[in-house]
């Protein structure tokens, strides 16, 4: 299964990296693929797609992403395309277009974002006069 840059997927998702990157650390989804500090987080596909329904459905109802996480992964992971909210209220999502969407989009966004380097750039091989401060 492809894993995806924290970078790539902002992108996709048109979301700002910084919001994103907040949006993980306080929220745990399982998908998220974090080692250790200075080494970026990676995502699977699937995280993406529950993070494009919570957003959408964050714009619609005016609640906060964040807490429709859990309700966006419930979603993605259930068996069907309707979900119960209430005594009243049944949500229908087209899991499948949604799914094929978000998956084009990270194909596009890898090949317009790429891989970036972190942190430092490599140094260059020093000679042997330069590393002995101009000794012979």
């Amino acid at each position: 299964m492809p894993v995806y840059d924290l970078t790539a997927v902002a992108h996709a998702l048109d979301i700002d990296i910084k919001q994103l990157d907040n949006l993980l650390s306080r929220n745990a989804l399982p998908g998220v693929e974090k080692k250790r500090r200075g080494i970026a987080r990676r995502l699977t596909p699937e995280v993406a797609v529950v993070i494009r329904l919570a957003r959408e459905l964050s714009e619609t109802l005016g609640v906060s992403v964040g807490s429709l996480l859990p309700v966006a992964n419930a979603i993605d992971r259930g068996a069907t395309n309707e979900v119960r909210l209430g005594e009243f209220v049944t949500l229908n999502v087209d899991r499948d277009s949604l799914r094929a969407t978000t998956l084009a989009r990270l194909d596009a966004a890898v090949e317009v974002i790429g891989t970036r380097r972190r942190g430092r750039p490599p140094g260059q091989e020093r000679s042997s006069s330069q590393s002995t401060g101009g000794i012979p």
